[in-house]
């Protein structure tokens, strides 16, 4: 495994259980619920929600894909089934006190120990491979590299080699267009450090500023998205409904509807082109000729990758300005997680076209070739 990959692994698990305050909670949860007032059903169903809703978000992170894939010794503490436990222990309407404390002490005590085991196993692998991390790497030169991450979970991409290469040379073209938006240098043929088995997950080098860029276009378009997906998972059922049946406040709400679609793709394509306008600027120039087409390209593929719930990381990124912001990767990591639980809340034919719209057909590609 590629050791930026291995560390950012790892870092995902320290910033969402570790930083985040949810191993310290699970021990105070056991703590407190050792002392006999706190053993009633109100206090201790609060205590269960409230790790519920973090192992919710760690599902939308994809923390048990990343830790699998990281530790050797021990078992993800995320495959513990504690969820399912909690819902089915919530769920009992007949449980009195005494049980319920007994049953959620011993899923507690199970998911603390297994915390535990994983930081431990976790810490262990980072110091090995921190030493070949340079800490003195600033990414501040255009010959710097940064490395990236896409990762591929739909298995129409990845289910055989022949759609899989298809997808990739789609990227390999996708990036070198995005490069030449955005600078004036012919861009280095991309450099495949890696491919990873379970969810294919490809690594490559990019030139460092075009990575951030980037990733500042992914995140805007995930964040459409997320914006679309809300619409039409809860807030235009609840606009519709108040309408009463007036039908052209429901066409109204349609044409809207189908505006929030068009745009995902559409933010993509303005933001690239915004870029590309701001590197106008620069002294090394991107030729101005082509640049919507490139755009509009480029925020196809993009969009592809994303609306088939795929995912994009920046495994090498920049310090913050201000010591208490997270970093680029991190808000690209949690604007994927939000378009993830939102669209588990989509009916399945809403979901069907959202692919249909967005997916790139082998004519679209021919077109653009």
């Amino acid at each position: 495994m590629n050791v930026e990959s291995l560390l950012n692994k790892i870092k995902i698990f320290a910033e969402l259980v570790i930083e985040s305050g949810f191993k310290r909670d699970v021990t105070d949860y056991r703590q407190s619920i050792g002392q006999a007032q706190n053993q009633n059903l109100v206090f201790m169903k609060g205590l269960s929600e409230n790790i519920k809703s973090n192992l919710i978000y760690f599902e939308n992170n994809s923390l048990n894909g990343e830790l699998k894939s990281v530790l050797r010794e021990n078992e993800p503490f995320t495959s513990l089934n504690t969820l399912t436990e909690l819902e089915e222990l919530d769920s009992d309407k007949e449980i009195d006190g005494p049980q319920y404390f007994q049953k959620f002490n011993s899923i507690l005590n199970r998911l603390q120990k297994a915390i535990q085991t994983n930081e431990s196993e976790l810490n262990t692998v980072k110091t090995t491979f921190d030493k070949y991390v340079s800490e003195d790497d600033e990414y501040d030169s255009d010959e710097e590299q940064a490395v990236m991450s896409l990762i591929f979970k739909d298995l129409k991409s990845t289910g055989s080699l022949k759609e899989f290469s298809k997808v990739l040379h789609r990227w390999n073209r996708t990036l070198l267009i995005y490069h030449t938006l955005l600078k004036q240098e012919s861009p280095k043929e991309i450099s495949l450090v890696e491919i990873q088995n379970g969810s294919i997950d490809v690594i490559f080098n990019i030139d460092f500023d075009v990575a951030i860029d980037l990733t500042e276009l992914i995140k805007t378009g995930l964040k459409v998205y997320g914006a679309y997906l809300m619409y039409k998972s809860k807030t235009a059922k609840e606009i519709i409904a108040s309408y009463m049946g007036n039908k052209k406040l429901i066409a109204t709400e349609k044409g809207r509807e189908k505006l929030m679609l068009d745009n995902i793709k559409e933010s993509i394509k303005q933001l690239a082109l915004e870029q590309h306008k701001e590197n106008l600027k620069s002294d090394s120039p991107p030729l101005k000729a082509g640049a919507t087409k490139k755009a509009d390209e480029i925020a196809k593929v993009i969009t592809d990758h994303i609306v088939k719930g795929n995912e994009v990381k920046l495994l090498t990124p920049p310090e913050p300005e201000e010591e208490d912001e997270p970093d680029i990767s991190t808000e690209l990591r949690t604007e994927t997680s939000i378009v993830r639980e939102r669209w588990k809340k989509l009916e399945q034919k809403e979901q069907q076209l959202l692919l249909d719209k967005y997916t790139i057909k082998d004519e679209d590609e021919n077109d653009s070739e």
